[in-house]
């Protein structure tokens, strides 16, 4: 058992090492409009600015997507993937084949015997 899944178990409404992660995050984006604040000159700063807007994209992105349901991201990966060794294997059976001259029909392949 991880870390996590031990943290997830406490009690209820503990999230999951994604929900922390994303939890951190917004954290962060209000650390960062606090700073904005209480320091209003960090405003005029053009690096703090670049770093405080992706930091707060990342922030929101990051709770958006901790409550994602992860099976279907699998799901389409499996999916990806399977579509890739086809034409991997298809692409190896091409490559195997004879180059034939213009006119001539392509040759077929026979299936392997069981």
């Amino acid at each position: 058992m991880t870390f996590w899944d031990w943290l997830s178990r406490v009690g209820p409404g503990w999230p999951n090492g994604r929900g922390w992660y994303a939890a951190a995050l917004f954290l962060q984006t209000c650390a960062i409009l606090v700073l904005l604040y209480v320091a209003p000159e960090l405003g005029k700063n053009d690096f703090f600015q670049t770093l405080a807007t992706a930091i707060v994209v990342t922030g929101w992105v990051g709770f958006a997507v901790a409550g994602r349901d992860n099976r279907i991201d699998r799901e389409q990966v499996g999916q990806a993937q399977a579509l890739a060794q086809e034409l991997v294997a298809h692409l190896r059976q091409q490559a195997a084949l004879p180059a034939q001259p213009a006119g001539l029909p392509a040759p077929t392949v026979a299936e392997p015997a069981p």
